[in-house]
């Protein structure tokens, strides 16, 4: 009997130190698939970390840019509408002209452009206050440079703030302000800007 306590005994002890070693190696595997994952969190976590770093950079540098966009659109927007104000207060002088300077002014520029028997065509205001006149006067320039053709005041005004159109019949020759500003204005708006913004 001794004989097989002695076996049992041998062999519980053998179970148990299989039992203790298979439970060292269990819990070291453990640990080593614990340190594993704890590893590839903490990479993971940096990753993203320095993902939402460059995104966060990202933003601030379009933010910058998006404001200094801006920034230059207002500027260029102040100095357009500077640019468009020195215009329009042009235009105003220019309707605002005395009479006889009007009148000079207008049968210098029709006589050069008269190419036939006309209707001189002006706005509303012009038409009553100097019409005949400035009608007679550009005749009258257009004579002295060899154009013996007529020019008569037309029946109905334009609408247009100063100047005058000469209605040829078949062509009109368009001197209004609007149009003799807007075809000088691309050419010397560098040369305001240069004035206004030096």
């Amino acid at each position: 009997m001794n004989d097989i306590s002695a076996i049992l005994a041998k062999i519980d002890a053998d179970a148990r130190q299989y039992a203790q070693a298979a439970q060292a190696a269990a819990e070291q595997k453990a640990e080593a698939i614990r340190e594993d994952y704890r590893r590839q969190a903490e990479e993971e976590a940096a990753r993203a970390a320095g993902e939402a770093q460059r995104q966060a950079e990202a933003i601030r540098q379009r933010a910058v840019s998006q404001a200094g966009i801006e920034a230059r659109n207002s500027r260029l927007a102040a100095r357009r509408e500077a640019i468009d104000s020195a215009f329009q207060r042009a235009m105003e002088r220019l309707c605002a002209m005395p009479e006889e300077e009007k009148i000079d002014f207008y049968a210098g520029l029709g006589a050069q452009s008269l190419a036939g028997d006309a209707a001189l065509v002006l706005n509303r205001a012009e038409m009553d206050s100097l019409g005949e006149r400035a009608a007679a006067e550009l005749e009258k320039r257009a004579r002295s440079a060899g154009k013996p053709w007529r020019v008569t005041l037309a029946g109905e005004p334009g609408a247009f703030r100063g100047g005058f159109v000469l209605d040829q019949g078949v062509t009109e020759i368009n001197c209004t302000f609007e149009v003799l500003c807007a075809g000088v204005k691309e050419e010397l708006e560098a040369q305001v800007a240069s004035v206004l913004f030096p």
